[in-house]
């Protein structure tokens, strides 16, 4: 299952290694297509790939780090 998400992080996040999580703990891959990383804003488009159910813990996982999260099914 493929599934877009776009990703708004908090300032304290953005020292995680969050993305390199989502590969190691929920076995997902993605793509990164969009971003935007700077002192005022930290944007993260990506398209995730995994089983429907690691798909949805590892978008549990992001909004309990305080990350805000858009999804797209593509």
């Amino acid at each position: 299952m493929k599934t877009r998400a776009y990703l708004t992080f908090d300032r304290a996040s953005l020292d995680q290694p969050i993305l390199s999580t989502l590969t190691q703990k929920f076995q997902l891959t993605f793509n990164i297509f969009g971003a935007t990383v700077n002192e005022d804003v930290q944007f993260v488009a990506l398209e995730l790939e995994g089983t429907e159910d690691r798909l949805e813990e590892a978008l549990e996982y992001l909004r309990t780090l305080g990350v805000q999260v858009e999804i797209r099914d593509s």
